[in-house]
């Protein structure tokens, strides 16, 4: 009888003896690496950088480095996550463990039983809660000033001058501020109080008691001695939020109680017309909204129908309001914005916008959508919809149609500070609108390039979002996609200046900053042949090393890459060979090759041995064992996206096998989740790999279609409209759902595949996995399954799920690919028929 084996975690130790040995050297040669890491903070006015370096051999810390030529000093604190005070000190916390580092003597100040620390930049001071509940305050030197015992209940701050929290006295509940060097109880009530907190613009401190029949609210200016700007009761368990109007002009305040259901024990009722569909902790039952201007204290109610949503359009007069989810089916991921309209707080009155519909974003793979129907200026006087998901329309604060743009291709849009532009985002240029003429110009600095607004400020509120320039000043993002290359460029004073030239590196976690008057400017940047660095560059584009973390990875510069280019699907794609590092010219090599999606845009990424990409074959230690590895572009044509997959791999092919060192005969194929699926389908339609690995990948995209995803909190529907680009549902094109299947072609797998899960994913639930090896199974192929227990949809780096993983895939690899013998787990199932 034919004998299979699933896999797991928990192997018996001597099916792992024979590559125990392999597997504990490649652990220990990945641990001499370290890397800089995390995203890079800047001080406020530009003289520090604060970065984390990840060391397995001498241990994780990070540094503060100086920007300021000559002087270049570097300081190291045990602690990854920094905040800095001014520019004179930083406080890190780890668990209990606090230290303060004083930049300017250099002297570290180390403190333990903390249950947090917190700045007081105003003051020029940190603040140290205890575990045993005291709060000790202390200057930049060290010196405790003062020391206040029994803190009770949450510690809340604005960061600048005062600390604030709730203490019983004699059956009353009191306010207390702490500031400057004493405690001053600002508010008093006989009520308890639920809750306090500061609003978004830490100004105002919000105070919730619990009443009898109501809740009460209570609003203190805490900049004006606590001076109190309202008082009222608002429904019982209400959820509250201030929300700013132009900087704190007036404030929209919402009170809303959220539906609560007790569950029956015995079954779930799932209503085939419920707009939630398990996300009913998203529901109100009760809500209610008021204006306040704080000047003069007044409240006004604004009175919509019941059950409507009010959201600000940065004006005090005229707001958003719909009913939330009316019409929403989840094919986009969240729902649309229909039947909204613009509520007229002076007159009482609605102006009907219609349905509005989201917008494209920027995307280096799949489409992606806005995430707002709405966008206002910073004075409340314009804001912007779409009504195709296309064309962008400008409307008058009253709801007024002012303009329609006939460009389509138009993206996030930013209003410029004093209300006369827009700026729009765009795959092809900047582009301004000027309001006054209603006429679009491109800018012309990046034609044909993808671009980016990198200074704007958002703040949100429902589906509105206040989108604008905080100064006239207006920094650019310019990427040539095709080329993998930015750069940035500033408009400052009315002209444009290049900052920082087009450079092939990219910025590691979108890690440019800069001064506050645009005259500095600092990345952390990375290539496949470059750790992560810090660089400065000065006002005419010079660039000029800053702090490379004393990293010492000599193989980096061995690496070598090789971009190819070819077509598919009607469209120019690229593919990214990485050669070996003993790359013998004179031999053949066997290639693995990775699919996702579009990955040009890998092609500049540091091969750190700590990065896991891809999943269980990291590039790195492939490149060191001997590998070509290959990552072609794949992308989404009329056919659908597994038979356009297919067709994208065959033609990258196509035209790296041109390279003679690559074996043709020892090609391998792997791919995670999307690219699992991508696997799975090419292994049912292709001919051209010794070998697979799939890993959580669909195998069933009609089931996964009608499926519910419990990471999303809804059905997956909106994923064929995005990811898949299927843009239809199987009841209206089951031949194209039916051709792009691999469940339905799992009988024509011809070489072997390695299939792994996590148990706990609940992205693409492990039974996708099980199915695909199911049929496998029936039709008598060469499977071996690996479910992990423990696992979810991807395996961080260090896991005990990533390790074994790495160990079996390279295993699987080197089996097939370099006829490597005797590796028992790999035996048990080739061998079945002739056990050793």
């Amino acid at each position: 009888m034919m004998k299979y084996i699933l896999l797991t975690l928990m192997f018996a130790g001597n099916l792992l003896a024979p590559v125990k040995a392999q597997s504990d050297t490649i652990a220990k040669w990945r641990d001499k690496f370290a890397t800089l890491s995390g995203v890079p903070m800047i001080s406020p006015y530009g003289n520090w950088i604060s970065i984390h370096k990840t060391d397995k051999t001498d241990g994780n810390s990070s540094f503060v480095v100086s920007t300021k030529a000559p002087t270049k000093t570097v300081h190291k604190i045990l602690h990854s996550r920094l905040v800095f005070l001014n520019e004179e000190g930083v406080l890190g916390q780890t668990g209990p463990n606090v230290e303060f580092l004083n930049l300017i003597t250099g002297k570290t100040y180390k403190y333990d039983n903390i249950e947090k620390a917190y700045i007081l930049e105003k003051l020029n001071r940190y603040a140290l809660l205890t575990k045993d509940r005291q709060l000790r305050i202390y200057n930049t030197l060290g010196k405790e000033l003062l020391d206040f015992t029994e803190v009770e209940g949450v510690l809340i701050t604005d960061s600048k001058r005062k600390l604030f929290h709730k203490k019983e006295n004699a059956g009353r509940s009191e306010i207390i501020e702490i500031s400057g060097d004493k405690e001053n109880v600002i508010y008093t009530t006989q009520n308890p109080i639920r809750k306090i907190e500061l609003n978004a613009s830490v100004k105002q401190l919000v105070i919730i008691e619990t009443t009898t029949h109501d809740d009460r609210l209570v609003v203190l200016d805490v900049e004006n001695a606590g001076k109190k700007l309202l008082e009222m009761d608002i429904p019982k368990k209400s959820m509250v939020e201030l929300s700013p109007i132009q900087e704190g002009k007036s404030f929209l305040i919402s009170a809303r109680v959220v539906f609560t259901e007790e569950k029956d024990p015995i079954v779930e009722i799932w209503h085939g017309n419920d707009p939630y569909v398990n996300e009913h902790y998203k529901m109100f039952v009760h809500k209610k909204f008021w204006i306040l201007n704080p000047k003069n204290s007044k409240l006004q109610e604004i009175k919509v129908p019941q059950n409507n949503e009010v959201n600000s359009l940065n004006n005090d007069r005229y707001f958003l309001t719909y009913l939330p989810r009316k019409g929403h089916n989840f094919i986009t991921s969240e729902p649309e914005l229909n039947e909204a309209k613009i509520y007229d707080l002076k007159l009482n009155t609605s102006t009907d916008l219609g349905n509005l519909k989201l917008v494209k974003r920027l995307a280096k793979e799949w489409p992606l959508l806005l995430n707002h129907e709405i966008f206002c200026s910073a004075d409340g006087k314009w804001f912007l919809g779409s009504n195709d998901g296309g064309k962008w329309i400008l409307y008058n604060c009253n709801g007024k149609k002012e303009a329609l743009i006939e460009r389509t291709d138009l993206e996030q849009p930013v209003f410029s500070k004093n209300g006369d532009y827009i700026y729009f985002e765009s795959s092809n240029d900047l582009w301004s609108f000027n309001i006054q003429q209603q006429k679009l110009t491109a800018l012309g600095i990046g034609k044909g390039k993808m671009t980016k607004i990198r200074n704007y400020i958002s703040e949100r509120d429902g589906y509105a979002m206040a989108s604008y320039l905080p100064t006239e000043d207006l920094l650019a993002e310019v990427y040539d996609k095709e080329n993998n290359i930015i750069s940035y460029t500033l408009f400052q004073h009315g002209k444009w200046k290049q900052v920082i030239p087009p450079t092939e590196n990219r910025l590691t976690n979108n890690s440019l900053m800069y001064d506050p008057d645009m005259k500095s400017f600092y990345t952390l940047e990375e290539n496949f042949n470059l750790p992560p660095t810090l660089y400065s560059y000065n006002t005419r584009g010079q660039k000029h090393l800053l702090f490379d973390g004393n990293i010492k990875d000599n193989g980096v510069k061995k690496i070598r890459q090789k971009i190819y280019s070819y077509s598919a699907v009607g469209k120019n794609l690229s593919g990214i060979l990485y050669y070996p590092v003993n790359f013998d010219p004179t031999k053949k090599h066997p290639m693995i090759v990775r699919i996702y999606d579009m990955q040009r845009h890998l092609s500049n990424g540091y091969l750190s041995p700590f990065k896991v990409m891809p999943e269980g074959s990291q590039i790195r230690t492939l490149l060191e064992q001997g590998y070509f590895v290959y990552l072609p572009d794949t992308t989404v044509g009329e056919m659908g996206p597994g038979l356009s997959a297919l067709e994208c791999v065959n033609n990258a092919l196509d035209v790296v096998l041109k390279n003679p060192n690559i074996d043709h005969t020892k090609i391998g194929l792997c791919g995670q989740s999307y690219g699992g699926y991508k696997t799975n389908f090419i292994s049912t339609h292709s001919n051209r790999f010794a070998a697979y690995v799939s890993g959580a990948g669909i195998s069933d995209i009609i089931t996964n279609f009608y499926s519910y995803s419990y990471v999303w909190n809804k059905p997956l529907y909106f994923i064929y409209n995005t990811v898949y680009q299927m843009g239809t549902t199987p009841a209206a094109d089951k031949e194209r759902y039916l051709k792009n299947n691999p469940i339905l072609n799992v009988e024509k797998v011809n070489a072997p595949i390695l299939l792994w899960a996590g148990k706990k994913d609940k992205n693409v639930p492990y039974t996708q996995t099980m199915e695909f090896y199911i049929g496998l199974r029936r039709y008598k192929k060469d499977v071996i399954a690996l479910f992990y227990q423990n696992g979810d949809h991807s395996f961080p780096s260090g896991t005990l799920e990533e390790k074994d993983l790495s160990n079996k895939v390279l295993d699987w690899w080197d089996y097939f690919l370099k006829d490597k013998k005797n590796v028992r787990w790999i035996d048990q199932q080739i061998k079945k028929d002739n056990p050793s």
